[in-house]
């Protein structure tokens, strides 16, 4: 019959097998920690490079003549005690509703982390409601931590913000969009956009709209010749 003793040394391996197996699994777990902070701080910087290529582009576009009127808000994404831990930024354009445009327009760069922070995420989302147009309402940019080139940053948030600038035009060009601001040039008989006007003018109470310059020049100068055909 073995011996007692050797059953006690036997459960001993086992638990010191069990304590070094614990104590490497804690040993790996706090190199992936503290590679997780060093990354996170290069994150942070990374964060606010983006922030500074993304900033002046936004302030471009918005004085663009048909997006002076566009709300932006900024959402910080704050983690751990105090938020004091920074983990994304979203950057949301809102464009208010018009004549030309009644749709809800809503586009977004929002900018986080993988999990292990090795790369840091741009997203960029587009909202359109009614939809009568196909457009891409979403794409994403993987920016390593390392190695990242500003430029590439750019590109991708210029081409963003102009292939936003195409769709938002391509509403223009829609009936389903622009049928409740359909106007007849009283001149030329045309129904068209109130969004193409190259002018107005009011006339006995009226205000008429025209679809080139000639037209509004020929009212100009025999408006009642031209009333009588619109009213007819």
């Amino acid at each position: 019959m073995p011996a007692v003793d050797q059953l006690v040394g036997r459960l001993a391996a086992e638990v010191a097998a069990a304590t070094e197996r614990i104590h490497s699994l804690q040993t790996e777990a706090a190199k992936v920690f503290l590679g997780q902070e060093r990354r996170f701080i290069r994150f942070v910087a990374l964060a606010e490079r983006v922030g500074a290529i993304l900033r002046p582009r936004i302030e471009a576009f918005t004085k663009v003549n048909v997006f002076k009127d566009v709300a932006k808000n900024v959402s910080l994404e704050l983690r751990g005690p105090d938020g004091q831990g920074f983990h994304g930024r979203t950057t949301t354009l809102s464009v208010p509703p018009s004549d030309a445009c009644p749709a809800k327009v809503e586009l977004s760069f929002r900018l986080g982390h993988d999990g292990p922070i090795e790369n840091a995420v741009m997203d960029y989302h587009l909202d359109i409601l009614p939809i009568f147009i196909k457009f891409d309402s979403h794409d994403q940019l993987v920016i390593p931590i390392d190695g990242f080139s500003e430029d590439a940053i750019a590109a991708w948030i210029d081409d963003k913000l102009v292939g936003f600038t195409r769709t938002y035009f391509e509403m223009y060009f829609t009936n389903e969009y622009q049928k409740q601001s359909f106007e007849i040039d009283p001149v030329m008989r045309i129904q068209f956009p109130r969004a193409f006007a190259a002018g107005n003018k009011e006339y006995q109470g009226r205000t008429y709209h025209f679809y080139t310059k000639e037209s509004f020049q020929a009212f100009e100068r025999a408006p009642s010749e031209y009333v009588e055909i619109a009213k007819s």
